[in-house]
Formats: structure tokens, C-alpha cells, sequence
């Protein structure tokens, strides 16, 4: 690209078998309709994403205004990281990100109120205005919507190793009816503003949205704009309770059953007997033992400007 231009929108072309590359075609013809100047830029590989929109941003001659980031959470979680990171560099003339959800699960851009609809993404970007969205960070990588350990991260691995060919939360539960039946809790130590558990856990999600995998509600009030993170712990349990527990964490219907509990924090640190993998918007983001915060106003977003997100009341899902 020799020259800047207005909205530049990356695309991983395999995600969603191919929604992404024509969701990216379908937002730049009717951005161009509407006259604004938009060019598309492919990834091939992991990694790819996040080195085009550090890239661009870092060259005043490329720098656009809004860089889109066009697939599933993972792609997102890539422009975000390079977005958030320049963020004290470039200060306001940094740019901002846009999202065209084409991916599995597309958590990030649900909780924000941004549909799949081409037309729709298009008119968010050329009439929206951007929004100061928090992201979390795990041992200084950011991430976008639930940071796990536990049995959804290891579910999320096996979907993810497996190559499982589902998509949101039916490859979850595909996911999970496989690993439950050798999954044993794990036994963390946690401290952060609410003190310090040490104890087996089924589950700990640390939540900047509400939901993941797929519009699973793990933290139904947790909102992006609020400076916290809200932690899901559920205690280490049966199979056969386990059973029962993951209709009710589909259906957000978990909140109030004794092994539950929500604890909010600005910072934690997690430390566990054995290395335990942690996972966030679809990727294997760390290991234990892990240092999980938030990053307030980390990003900006283009959002509709009649959302009410970025102002302390984030749409929950």
C-alpha cells in the first residue's frame, strides 16, 4: 500500500470457511458506495494480523483512521494488541479499530452491539464514532473477552487441536463432552483485590465481556468499559455434577448455585500446582503462573452512536 488510506480492513480469508474474505468484499463495496476510501489486506499465517495494523499505524504514509479487523475473536485479539500497544506513542493519532465479525464464535463484537450484516458493519464505520473500550492482559498480552483456566480452557484445546468441524457453541459442547470425561480440577492460588483463594477449581474466567465461546454468559454482568474484571470461580466438582452445571452456564442460569461465585478486580495473580494452559478469545494466550489485569481505555472502537458502550454501560448478552 503506497499511500494511506481511510479505512484499511484486514481479513483472515479462512475464517469461517470463507465468510471472511466475503465479508470483507461486502463491507468495502458498500464503503465505497458510500464514498469512503477503503482497501483490504489479507493474513496468511498466525501473527499476521497484528504486524499489518503495527505496521500501517507506525507509517504516517499508510496510517489510516480505522483499521477493521475482519474474522473471528482471534483476529481481533491481534489488532487489538497492536492498537493498544501504540496507544501512549501515537496518542490521538492513533488508529481506530473497527470490526467485521466473520469468525466462530465472535464474542467481542456481540457484546458490542456489531452484527455480521455487511451493510451494517459498513454504516458503523463511516457514520459510527469511536468508543474507549477496556481489554484484558495476561502477562502483558491483551486480549478481548474471557481470559480461562480450567476445563473450558482445556476445551477450548481440544477444539482448536482437534480441528472440530462446528462452529460457536455447538463446537463448545462437542468440546466439552469429549474432555469431561477425563478432565480433573485444577488446583490454583489466586490473589487480587478481593484477597487471596487457594483451592481445586473447575473454572476460573476472568471476564472483560460477558460472555465467550460462543455467547456463553460465564460473567453476565461484566461490561467493557468499567475498569474491572469480573471472575468467575467455580469450585472443583463432579462428572456427574458437572453434567448438570454446563446447561445452566449455557443459559446463564450458573449465577446462583453454590459452587459459584463473582468477585471483581482490577489485577490478579494466578499460580498453580502444574503448568495450566489459559485461553482468551479463542487462542492459547499463556501459561501459569500468569499475572491477569485489565487495561482501561485501552482501544477505541467504532461503535453505532446510539450504543451505549464506552460510557459505564456496556450492553450485556
Amino acid at each position: 500500500m503506497s499511500q494511506a488510506s481511510d479505512i484499511l480492513i484486514v481479513v483472515n480469508p479462512t475464517s469461517g470457511r470463507g465468510r471472511g474474505q466475503r465479508a470483507a468484499e461486502a463491507v468495502a463495496a458498500d464503503l465505497h458506495k458510500r464514498g469512503a476510501d477503503a482497501v483490504i489486506r489479507h493474513t496468511t499465517a498466525m501473527g499476521d494480523a497484528e504486524q499489518v495494523a503495527r505496521e500501517v499505524s507506525l507509517d504516517p504514509a499508510q496510517r489510516p483512521r480505522c483499521i477493521v479487523a475482519c474474522g473471528g475473536d482471534g483476529t481481533m485479539q491481534e489488532i487489538a494488541n497492536a492498537l493498544a500497544s501504540l496507544k501512549a506513542e501515537l496518542a490521538d493519532d492513533c488508529p481506530v479499530m473497527g470490526l467485521a465479525p466473520a469468525g466462530r464464535c465472535n464474542d467481542f463484537a456481540r457484546v458490542l452491539g456489531v452484527t455480521p450484516n455487511p451493510g451494517v458493519i459498513a454504516g458503523i464505520l463511516a457514520d459510527g464514532e469511536p468508543r474507549a473500550i477496556d481489554l484484558g492482559r495476561v502477562n502483558g498480552r491483551y486480549f478481548c473477552t474471557v481470559a480461562t483456566v480450567g476445563v473450558d480452557a482445556d476445551i477450548s484445546s481440544y477444539v482448536d487441536k482437534m480441528g472440530v468441524p462446528l462452529t460457536g457453541t455447538a463446537a463448545y459442547l462437542y468440546g466439552t463432552l469429549c474432555v469431561l470425561r477425563r478432565y480433573r480440577g485444577r488446583h490454583l492460588r489466586i490473589e487480587g483485590d478481593f484477597g487471596v483463594i487457594e483451592q481445586p477449581v473447575f473454572v476460573a474466567s476472568s471476564a472483560n465481556t460477558s460472555s465467550y465461546g460462543g455467547a456463553i454468559p460465564i460473567a453476565p454482568e461484566a461490561v467493557p468499559d468499567d475498569g474491572k474484571l469480573d471472575l468467575c470461580l467455580i469450585d472443583d466438582i463432579s462428572r456427574l455434577r458437572s453434567l448438570t452445571m454446563f446447561p445452566r452456564v449455557l443459559f446463564g442460569r450458573h449465577c446462583l448455585q453454590r459452587e459459584v461465585r463473582f468477585l471483581r478486580t482490577s489485577r490478579m495473580n494466578i499460580q498453580s500446582d502444574k503448568p495450566a494452559e489459559l485461553w482468551a478469545d479463542g487462542e492459547r494466550i499463556g501459561c501459569t503462573p500468569a499475572t491477569i489485569e485489565v487495561a482501561p481505555a485501552a482501544v477505541r472502537v467504532m461503535l453505532p452512536r446510539d450504543s451505549n458502550v464506552g460510557s459505564n454501560g456496556a450492553a450485556k448478552t
